[in-house]
C-alpha cells in the first residue's frame, strides 16, 4: 500500500504536482492549502499519499500531513463527497478549523464552500462529530528536510485566536472564518496582523 513519496517538484499547476520519484514523475492531486505550503518547482518534497481506485481511472492525492490525510479519508466516507470534493473541502479551510466547526455543529464553515449545501453540511457535522477526535495530530512532510510541527500549530493557534477575538466583537462564527485570510502569507502573520486583515475585510461586506 502506498503510504508517502519523496522526490522532486519537476511543476505545480492548479490542483496538482508532478513529483519525480526516480525515473518516474507522479501526477499528485493537492488542496490549496497544500500547494500554498510546498516548496517551488525544483525543490524536493514529501508528501503523504492516498491512492484512489475507480474502475476508469487510478488517481494519487497528496497531503503535507497524516492528520490531513485522515480528515480527507473521513470526508470521502460522507455519502456526496467524493474525493475532489474533498479536496475542495481541504482547500477552503485548514483541519483545525474544519474540526472545530464539526465539533460545534457549526454549518457555517461548510456551507460557505463550493459544492456543500446545507443538508450536505449537517449529514456531514452528524456523521463526522464522533469521528475526528480520533484523528492523529502528527507532524507535517513538505520539503525533504521535513518543517518543524511547531510551524503549522503556531499558525493554526494564531488563526483560532483571530476567529474568537472576531467573534467576540460581535461577529459570527462564520463570517469569521471567511473573513480571515488563508494561504501561505496568513500561515506567517501574527495574531493582530489576521485580526486588522479579518476586520478590514468584514468591511468590505
Amino acid at each position: 500500500m502506498l503510504d508517502f513519496m519523496e522526490g522532486q517538484i519537476i511543476s505545480k499547476q492548479p490542483g496538482s504536482i508532478v513529483v519525480q520519484s526516480g525515473a518516474i514523475g507522479f501526477r499528485v492531486l493537492v488542496s490549496g492549502q497544500t500547494m500554498d505550503r510546498l516548496p517551488a518547482a525544483g525543490h524536493q518534497a514529501m508528501v503523504y499519499l492516498h491512492l484512489h481506485v475507480r474502475e476508469d481511472e487510478l488517481s494519487l492525492y497528496g497531503f503535507l500531513s497524516q492528520e490531513e490525510r485522515a480528515f480527507f479519508n473521513l470526508l470521502i466516507q460522507v455519502s456526496g463527497i467524493g474525493p475532489k470534493l474533498a479536496l475542495g473541502v481541504l482547500s477552503a479551510y485548514a483541519v483545525p478549523v474544519l474540526k472545530k466547526a464539526i465539533l460545534f455543529g457549526d454549518d457555517g464553515p461548510l456551507t460557505s464552500i463550493s459544492g456543500i449545501g446545507k443538508k450536505t453540511a449537517q449529514r456531514l457535522i452528524l456523521e463526522l462529530k464522533d469521528k475526528i477526535g480520533k484523528i492523529p495530530d502528527q507532524g507535517m512532510a513538505g520539503t525533504a528536510e521535513n518543517l518543524p510541527s511547531s510551524v503549522g500549530t503556531a499558525a493554526e493557534d494564531n488563526h483560532s485566536q483571530a476567529i474568537a477575538a472576531l467573534m467576540a466583537l460581535g461577529y459570527s462564527t462564520a463570517e469569521a472564518y471567511k473573513a480571515l485570510p488563508t494561504g501561505h502569507g496568513a500561515s506567517e502573520a501574527t495574531v493582530e496582523e489576521l485580526i486588522r486583515a479579518g476586520l478590514k475585510q468584514l468591511a468590505r461586506y
